[in-house]
């Protein structure tokens, strides 16, 4: 049966088995044709390596500890020789085919549907508690064939990534093919819907041209390419240009508009990870509502309800804004704090009222990706711009001395002409504290999750790497019972997402940051060799050094000399640390 599970596994097998882009997308092609309107949506996410629409807040929250008790309950095999065999494969997906075959080897597969899958997945998501959920995912695994319980667990552990060397664009790609539509209508529709398998329906049906944009869904970054001085700069974009501040906050998406499912009005921010954080910052959502209603004299009760059914005014209806979170001092609310000084917010879901009293946070817009209802990505940066300036945003006059207005203001802008010029950006940039500057192309499109050379970023007078811890060791002394040196790697290109480790670090943090980072990498370890944690690589660091040297010791063929890490970047994805070319350039080759 086409719609079968055991089917779609198949297909993923035969798609991994491949290094062929074009032999990958013919296997989806013919696959999505097969389906029928139910099992095709859920396909194509699956594909893309999410269980739920990328709108959809729900995850399954399986881990590698459930996906492990399930398994050892299953199986009979001890943890022990589990992590062994673990190490061994380096995927725990591989690992429960490999069990399953050893211990069931006659077994056929479920006959689960697709649909069946999903709704195995909606329980999971539905299920709290440790306990409660391994149970659970060990009675959806135990009765599945081999290949079924292999990627029943890569979906579930999966995190946006099945490593099957298959991305979302090649899905889209596939999609386009295999209904014969053109594939940048299926990329403009997959953004303004934020679901892949609802764009396969609309591509299925030929009524992509009759989507609308859906908010509340994040859209992909776009990304600014470093170069390291002012001339470069210069020399790399057509004159005038524009330079914005690149501020040392967390880059955020704002969205603000209608809730299709509620008929009221929503504020939503998203970090760089695509992650929900708007709990975490509820002066920048009461902020972004009192602009949208625009409702001059509101009472404190109303503006802190952003559930509000009043219209919105065109300047800042259905809009999606891209721009930096940053904590101010309440005492000079034009000034930027450090990003250590923001810290005290991070990660927290619901802060206290002293807290945001003592670091309230603003967003500080500096793009808009999609206004009025409708995408605009693809207009000029001059023309986004110019939308983002006829809002009306507060200014530094207004600010002052009324910390609860600091949850919403316009990044400046200037236009330059030559390096002398950027250079007296860079330097005001440092002055107010931020770490440098944004150049850009004023023709420029915005290309969400897209690096290139319209966007160029000069970002601190000394060198600093974007890397990903790999592995930690247990110090000495004082820190004998913390985990405080750091195995760090670098992506081996653009395209190439292996990690090749580049060097170590143990300087940097303050005792309360490691003692967190000890709980975060004990949680992340997938094996351990005497005082060494291997960890999944999930926590990014930005460090900086002296000099890039050739090395013989670390598989990036260098090595950092005396690294010193600069700070936690929990706003960044694994999926976006530094490449060799960058360790390379730095190296000066």
């Amino acid at each position: 049966m086409t719609n079968s599970f055991s089917s779609w596994c198949e297909a993923a097998g035969s798609i991994r088995a491949t290094t062929k882009r074009l032999e990958k997308g013919a296997v989806l092609e013919r696959y999505f044709a097969s389906l029928d309107d139910v099992a095709l949506p859920i396909a194509a996410r699956f594909f893309s390596g999410v269980v739920f629409p990328r709108h959809d807040m729900r995850t399954t929250q399986v881990g590698g500890s459930i996906a492990f008790g399930a398994l050892e309950a299953i199986t009979g095999v001890d943890g022990d020789a589990l992590h062994d065999r673990y190490v061994a494969l380096g995927d725990v997906g591989d690992l429960a085919r490999a069990l399953y075959e050893e211990h069931f080897p006659s077994r056929p597969p479920s006959g689960s549907t697709l649909a069946d899958v999903e709704a195995a997945f909606a329980r999971l998501a539905a299920t709290s508690g440790s306990n409660a959920k391994r149970a659970l995912f060990r009675e959806i695994l135990e009765p599945l064939g081999a290949l079924e319980a292999q990627y029943v667990v890569k979906l579930a552990l999966g995190g946006g990534e099945l490593r099957i060397g298959l991305k979302e664009a090649q899905v889209e790609e596939a999609v386009a093919k295999a209904f014969g539509r053109p594939i940048a209508d299926v990329r403009r529709v997959n953004l303004l819907r934020g679901d892949i398998g609802e764009v396969a329906l609309y591509a299925r049906r030929d009524t992509l041209a009759t989507a609308r944009l859906a908010l509340f869904h994040p859209i992909g970054f776009m990304l600014a390419q470093p170069l390291p001085t002012a001339e470069e700069i210069a020399a790399a974009l057509p004159a005038p240009f524009a330079v914005e501040d690149k501020y040392d906050g967390i880059r955020a998406q704002a969205h603000v508009g209608v809730d299709e499912s509620t008929g009221q009005l929503r504020v939503a921010l998203f970090s760089r990870t695509l992650d929900d954080i708007t709990r975490g910052y509820p002066e920048v959502v009461t902020a972004l509502t009192a602009m949208a209603t625009r409702e001059a004299g509101r009472g404190t009760r109303e503006e802190e309800d952003h559930t509000s059914r009043v219209p919105l005014p065109a300047s800042l209806s259905s809009v999606i804004l891209d721009g930096e979170l940053l904590a101010f001092d309440p005492a000079e609310p034009s000034r930027a704090l450090s990003f250590k000084a923001f810290q005290t917010r991070l990660g927290r879901k619901a802060p206290s009222a002293a807290l945001i009293a003592e670091r309230p946070v603003s967003f500080v817009a500096y793009d808009v990706l999609a206004a009025d209802g409708a995408l605009v990505v693809d207009e000029p940066y001059a023309e986004r711009r110019a939308r983002l300036e006829r809002v009306a945003w507060p200014d530094d006059a207004a600010l002052e001395g009324r910390p609860a207005v600091h949850g919403a203001r316009l990044a400046p802008v200037r236009m330059v002409s030559t390096a002398d010029e950027v250079e007296r950006a860079f330097g005001d940039a440092r002055a107010r504290g931020n770490e440098g500057i944004i150049a850009k192309d004023p023709a420029s499109c915005y290309a969400p999750g897209r690096r290139g050379k319209t966007w160029i970023k000069l970002k601190k007078a000394m060198a600093t790497l974007d890397v990903v811890v790999t592995g930690a060791e247990r110090g000495h002394g004082r820190r004998r019972g913390v985990l405080s040196d750091y195995t760090f790697a670098v992506r081996a290109s653009e395209t190439d997402p292996t990690l090749l480790n580049v060097g170590k670090a143990y300087n940097g943090l303050t005792d309360a940051e490691i003692a967190e980072m000890t709980k975060r990498l004990e949680a992340l370890t997938v094996e351990k060799y005497g005082r060494y944690h291997a960890v999944r690589p999930e926590i990014v660091l930005e460090v900086t050094f002296d000099v890039v040297q050739a090395s013989a010791r670390h598989k990036a063929g260098y090595a950092l000399r005396f690294p010193r890490i600069v700070r936690i970047r929990d706003d960044k994805p694994a999926s976006e640390v530094d490449t060799l070319a960058r360790v390379r350039e730095l190296a000066g080759e």
